[in-house]
């Protein structure tokens, strides 16, 4: 193929240059037409005029705010350019007055067949929300590579004009290009690099922006950008536009029309909730990748590319943005225009996007790329304003860049504090500003019932009246005030914090904030209450207050299990009751690690080594353990284990205190066995109605174990589904004998009913809140599902189908093919395993089907294990 770009002259330098370059008059001919300033009348007298001398050929046109032709941007002209395929077809759709979801139909009946490569597509952004378009097409297409933009009209922001060859004045053109050869490659450059603050969406309706964090867009883009950026915001806002994530890839959404509310319509989407930031043009990178990385990504010359680039990031990179056109263009003869939002087709993740600011272009070749791109070194001359605004945006990325990447170790700071304390802010006057959770937790009260009251809210009335003076005077004062301090819970229940409140200042000095940083001594407050009020009413001797406590000592101890060991995890003390479990003397643990007495499965999980990295970092740390006794009989603890740190702060030895729960571990395991031979028993009962044995859900339980294993499942889950797997023909206990043990071909109806086994087993088990059996309505649901889509009850597809489905249905399939069954005999292997290859990514998931493969031997062996019960 090849293409011809023309600058419209008149009606005779038209003629001659379609005679001259021998384009012919056939549905091999793509003809894009682009206007930058123009008249209605001059743009569709081209359209007549082609229409004249080629009234085969796939016509479509736009408005644009300029013109790619040859490698550069053009203005005030109307450009024609010629795509003539040797070895592909094209043909044209318009429309006006449809919305997204009939546009779709109409295409899809008219112009899309399962040859098309490439669709062009041409939209006026004022009449037609081409994003739901988009998204409409990737719901149902999410093959087909759409490549185009919203039309422009020259930054006037008032309307665009599109037209084809069989309608003028529509809200969108397309171009189908059908075709066995052309190859296609799609790619987009936006280097925006966000920066600042994170906002949250707050108020939106599809592409009208009201809010971020609660306030008026406008209000925001005056607060970091100044009045006279709002003033003009069509024209120096989308500079700035604002930038968020979708599916991985960074989409600049800008404005493009402002309504008297001060709301804002972007050209394109955003949702509630959308996490966003402001952009710039990180005008180094740019020029960095155009001048290196581009050629290096894409080294093969092509035969055409399609470039649709951005309004906005022209008027931003202005000669930047001509380098990159340039730089394209060494890639293939370039055509394509500035929009006001370009079309793009990731092929990785099989979407097509709206994106703004964005250079989007698409290659094209019918013949296989193998000629290397010369790569020559180009220097442009910049003018002062280009090299100072490299400079600029270079600073700009690079203290941005050291921002956030302090905002992020604070931000870590401050969710490490926000875990481990209890948290306020309040105001100059010690009204609620802010609570975190914990705050919320221990004092009784919701987040709403304490902002915006002052904090005496939760004071208790003992504490005295001059230690808040003291706390007041600090605190006004600039210093931080610590000091222990008496609440009351919204129950009226007292409880005790360690707290200190730290005045914080703007940047210029002045006030802005006190922050209460807590931490809960309630336990520790109520423990000296006990033993204030005992010793001092207590009218025995010393030897009777020593008894006293000792008595606290020998309860605690015939309960709690205690343990210590040094910083090196040797036991230097065991009490009595850890010895009674371990059914040793304590001579005979003192000295030893205590790694020794831990169950196998800890050391091979490595946990011990994991406990005491943390607490060499000095955390309080949780665990149950299994601990094997002198005569190898195991104990379950569950543990609380604390770093002891001698004055200087160093870690000298680690304190274990241990609750036995030997007994809820058998009883719990008790209960799950059981439910595991119900699960086994009914799976059975199922097979056994329709004439099948009961080692059939047997090894179907062990091949989804195996498969789940190689899939990546962790342990527990992978034993989950090999006990949940027998159950997932339980449905078929509802289905009538005469159906379930029919010898021959089920009819249509019959078929119907026996496919309500699905359903029928999910009904009866979704309800059990025990994980078993709710694991079983899941396998019970999904396993007749088909990775393609054509399987039941609900036509899943691919990833939708839940793993435990696509598992189970491998696991059955293969089971049931090898053995005889009332309506057929067993299958030969050679035949089960060509049946799965042919399946593989139609009826099966292809990556379980590559895992059954790579480890057959494996399910022949379990296969092999249960042959003599055959």
């Amino acid at each position: 193929m090849r293409v011809l770009n023309h600058l419209y002259q008149d009606k005779l330098s038209l003629r001659s240059f379609i005679e001259n370059e021998h384009i012919l008059n056939n549905d091999s001919v793509l003809i894009q037409v682009f206007s930058s300033n123009a008249t209605d009348e001059e743009f569709f007298r081209v359209r007549r005029e082609l229409k004249e001398f080629l009234p085969q050929c796939a016509i479509v046109g736009s408005s644009t705010a300029g013109i790619v032709e040859n490698g550069k941007i053009v203005d005030d002209v109307i450009s024609i350019s010629f795509s003539i395929f040797e070895n592909s077809t094209v043909k044209t759709k318009s429309s006006s007055h449809l919305t997204a979801e009939k546009l779709l139909e109409v295409v899809s009946e008219e112009l899309i067949t399962p040859k098309t490569k490439l669709l062009i597509f041409f939209a006026n952004t004022f009449t037609l929300d081409s994003e739901m378009f988009l998204k409409f097409v990737t719901q149902e297409y999410p093959s087909l590579i759409i490549a185009g933009g919203n039309g422009a009209d020259d930054f006037k922001f008032e309307g665009a004009r599109l037209f084809s060859d069989t309608c003028e004045y529509c809200d969108a053109a397309f171009a189908a290009i059908d075709s066995d050869v052309l190859e296609v490659q799609t790619a987009s450059l936006l280097n925006w690099q966000s920066i600042g603050k994170e906002f949250t969406v707050t108020k939106v309706e599809n592409t009208r922006l009201y809010e971020i964090d609660n306030k008026p867009i406008l209000e925001v883009y005056e607060h970091y950008f100044g009045k006279e950026v709002v003033e003009h915001i069509l024209k120096l806002g989308t500079k700035f536009p604002l930038i968020c994530n979708k599916n991985g890839i960074d989409v600049a959404r800008a404005p493009i029309s402002v309504h008297k509310d001060g709301s804002l319509t972007l050209a394109g989407r955003l949702k509630e909730g959308m996490k966003v930031k402001f952009g710039f043009a990180n005008v180094h990178d740019i020029e960095d990748y155009n001048n290196h990385e581009l050629l290096e990504k894409y080294p093969y010359k092509m035969e055409a590319v399609y470039i649709y680039s951005c309004s906005a990031r022209r008027s931003m990179l202005n000669g930047y943005l001509n380098n990159e056109i340039s730089a394209i263009e060494k890639i293939a003869p370039s055509s394509g225009f500035i929009t006001y939002g370009e079309f793009f087709h990731d092929i990785e993740s099989k979407s097509n996007f709206l994106l703004n600011i964005t250079t989007t272009f698409v290659m094209l070749s019918e013949k296989k790329p193998n000629e290397l791109i010369v790569q020559e070194s180009t220097s442009s001359v910049k003018d002062e304003q280009e090299i100072t605004l490299k400079a600029l945006t270079t600073f700009i990325s690079k203290t941005s860049n050291e921002l956030d990447e302090n905002l992020f170790y604070l931000e870590q700071f401050k969710e490490a504090v926000d875990e481990v304390s209890i948290f306020s802010v309040t105001n100059k006057q010690g009204i609620i500003q802010d609570v975190n959770k914990n705050f919320e937790t221990i004092s009784g009260y919701k987040r709403e019932e304490l902002i915006g009251k002052p904090h005496n809210i939760v004071r208790h009335p003992d504490m005295p009246h001059e230690a808040f003076e003291d706390m007041w005077k600090t605190i006004q004062s600039g210093k931080i005030w610590k000091g222990m301090v008496k609440n009351r819970r919204k129950d009226g229940r007292p409880y005790y914090v360690l707290t200190e409140i730290s005045p914080i200042y703007h940047k210029d000095g002045s006030f802005k904030e006190y922050i209460g940083v807590r931490n809960d001594i309630t336990e520790l407050e109520e423990y000296k209450e006990i033993l204030k009020t005992e010793l001092s009413t207590t009218k025995k001797s010393l030897d009777d207050q020593v008894y006293y406590i000792k008595q606290y000592e020998e309860a605690v101890n015939s309960t709690i299990s205690i343990l210590k060991t040094d910083a090196n995890n040797k036991i230097t003390y065991a009490n009595h009751t850890f010895c009674r479990f371990m059914k040793c003397n304590l001579s005979e643990l003192l000295g030893r690690d205590c790694s020794e007495i831990r169950h196998k499965r800890h050391l091979e999980e490595q946990l011990c080594a994991k406990i005491k990295q943390r607490l060499e970092n000095k955390e309080v740390l949780k665990e149950t353990l299994t601990n094997i006794a002198k005569d190898g009989t195991e104990f379950t603890v569950e543990t609380t284990m604390y770093p002891i740190l001698d004055a200087k702060g160093n870690v000298v030895e680690h304190l274990q205190v241990m609750h036995d729960i030997t007994e809820i571990i058998k009883l719990n395991e008790e209960i799950t066995n059981t439910q595991k031979e119900v699960v086994m028993t009914m799976g059975a009962i199922g097979e056994t109605r329709s004439k099948e044995t009961g080692l059939h859900v047997k090894r179907v339980a062990e091949y989804s174990y195996l498969l789940a294993k190689l899939a990546g499942l962790d342990e527990d889950e992978a034993m989950l589904l090999k006990q949940a797997s027998p159950m997932h023909d339980i449905g078929k206990v509802g289905i009538p004998d005469s159906i379930l043990n029919k010898p021959g071909r089920f009819t249509e109806e019959e078929f119907e009913v026996m496919k309500t086994h699905t359903s029928l087993g999910y009904e009866m088990l979704k309800h059990s809140n025990k994980r078993i059996l709710n694991t079983s309505s899941i396998v019970a649901y999904t396993h007749h599902e088909k990775y393609d889509g054509t399987g039941y009850p609900n036509a899943l597809k691919g990833e939708d189908i839940h793993i435990y489905g696509r598992i189970t249905a491998v696991a059955d399939v293969f089971d049931a093919l090898g053995h005889d069954r009332v309506y057929k005999k067993a299958w030969e292997l050679e035949r089960i395993l060509e049946l799965f290859k042919n399946e593989r990514g139609k009826h099966f998931d292809p990556k379980l089907v590559d895992l059954f493969f790579e480890h057959l031997e494996q399910f022949l062996e379990i296969r092999k294990q249960y042959e003599s019960e055959f």
